[in-house]
């Protein structure tokens, strides 16, 4: 990882590595792409906005022709940009990181993170010892897992359904087309609950340091955080000498 040390000390503090910026900016893509998805899906769904919102605002700002509605416009967004800035931000971080047996490993839920959440909860009751964690806590890995589930229907589903809507081709019957829409709407449910539980988690006042090292493409957060949410991992790092992942 050159240029990027795990460990490194900046004025006598000391900081760990979180992410490195190209990893951080294959996120922006992720989220600008998601949130598009997100706010599209939305208005498909509920019938809401193609006229005052889409139309009448973004189509005009983005300089489309008068005669392009509202529903068009959210058919591109949804169907075609969104989609296509989240596979960037995916190809971006699998570039940058590697497809490593390891790292997908340690992203996986397993029934020791269910035991460590039961610790937890036990351990606000005053009756157990707070788990440490790693790179990773478990309601993170939970998240990651939802995501990785929602966006995988979502994908499967949306390729044979764009198909047939933007190209004309029959590919699915009746009874698979449902079958295919109703497993677009369960992977957007899943999706849909995730997305905001991302955001809310952002901005929680116990991960502000995180959420500023991500905002200014720092990567690097301090010493103190990552003790005090992911002590195994900084054990973790220092007894390799600040090989981190």
């Amino acid at each position: 990882m050159p240029g990027y040390e795990p460990v490194k000390t900046v004025g006598g503090r000391v900081y760990i590595l979180r992410f490195r910026p190209i990893i951080q900016v294959g996120h922006i893509f992720l989220l600008v792409g998601m949130t598009l998805c997100f706010i599209t899906g939305l208005a498909m769904f509920f019938k809401f906005g193609e006229t005052a919102i889409f139309a009448g605002n973004i189509g005009k700002w983005l300089g489309l022709p008068a005669e392009t509605t509202g529903r068009q416009l959210i058919s591109w967004l949804h169907d075609w940009v969104g989609p296509i800035l989240m596979l960037i931000g995916i190809l971006i971080v699998f570039a940058a990181r590697g497809v490593r047996s390891d790292s997908i490993k340690e992203a996986i839920p397993t029934g020791k993170d269910l035991r460590e959440l039961w610790l937890v909860f036990m351990a606000h009751l005053g009756r157990a010892k707070k788990p440490k964690y790693d790179f990773y806590n478990p309601l993170q890995k939970l998240w990651i897992l939802a995501v990785v589930t929602g966006l995988t229907l979502l994908g499967i589903s949306g390729i044979f359904l764009v198909l047939e809507k933007w190209f004309a081709i029959q590919i699915l019957g009746g009874s698979l087309r449902m079958v295919m829409s109703l497993l677009h709407i369960i992977g957007a449910f899943i999706f849909f609950v995730a997305l905001p539980i991302h955001f809310l988690m952002s901005i929680l006042p116990l991960n502000w340091p995180i959420l500023k090292s991500q905002l200014l493409f720092r990567g690097y957060v301090e010493l103190e955080w990552w003790k005090a949410h992911h002590p195994a991992y900084v054990e973790r790092v220092m007894r390799k000498g600040g090989e981190g992942r």
